[in-house]
């Protein structure tokens, strides 16, 4: 074995080895004869042939064998799979259908609660109505009577003041009458007592004209604030169960 200088590069040295030089010779010793054996004849070749035919179709047989057990096994999976399946399909059929029953039994309760509910609202409303009817028949009643009542207190203090009016009238001619036997008081005397008992009788009249007049709008007036109370704070109390 030989060497080279070193050579010097960049990041370190290299060297070159030379462990045998190149030759040309061939080696004798490596030179193989043809090995001698057994000159085959006719028989041994087609006995050769027979034995490869015979492993042949048995390799064929073992492979035709184990597509048919790969077939089976197969054929198998694929009966279970679809065991499976159908046994997955009917229990899913069978969810489904219970699904369907329990929602149309629950549909069928909500139906009935909301039927419910609308049967006893339609029983408040009428009783409501019923209610607010005979209310109204009540108020009516009521406002009747105080019109009559009205209409009578009016009549009797028309009457009242007609018998006034008469008793003033016949006051008049008591005083007429009176004046004309008074022979000693003077004509004028007479005539200014009667024209100013005249003038007190007109004003007193007309003082309860006007007072009677007041009492007759004032009577009006509550009579119909009262009225329009009641049957607003009626209406309102015949109203408010429907709404709740």
């Amino acid at each position: 074995m030989s060497s080279e200088a070193a050579k010097q590069k960049t990041g370190g040295v290299a060297y070159e080895v030379i462990l045998k030089p190149a030759t040309t010779e061939l080696d004798a010793a490596r030179v193989l004869s043809p090995p001698k054996g057994k000159v085959l004849t006719q028989d041994d070749i087609v006995m050769k042939l027979q034995k490869a035919e015979e492993r042949r179709l048995s390799y064929e047989q073992m492979k035709l064998e184990r597509i048919a057990q790969e077939r089976e096994k197969a054929q198998a999976k694929i009966a279970k799979i679809q065991a499976e399946s159908e046994t997955f399909s009917k229990i899913t059929q069978e969810k489904l259908r219970r699904s369907m029953e329990i929602s149309k039994e629950k549909r069928d309760m909500q139906i009935k609660a909301l039927q419910e509910r609308l049967r006893e609202h339609l029983a408040k409303v009428e009783a409501t109505c019923k209610k607010s009817d005979l209310i109204n028949k009540e108020l009516q009643e009521k406002i009747t009577h105080k019109f009559e009542t009205y209409e009578e207190n009016k009549q009797a203090q028309l009457q009242a003041l007609m018998k006034r009016l008469k008793d003033h009238a016949s006051h008049i001619k008591e005083v007429c009458e009176a004046s004309k036997n008074m022979n000693k008081m003077s004509e004028e005397k007479i005539l200014q007592k009667m024209e100013t008992a005249l003038k007190n009788r007109e004003g007193q009249l007309k003082a309860l004209q006007e007072r009677l007049l007041e009492h007759i709008f004032d009577v009006n007036s509550r009579t119909k604030n009262s009225l329009c109370s009641n049957l607003l704070r009626l209406h309102q109390h015949a109203i408010l169960p429907v709404g709740q």
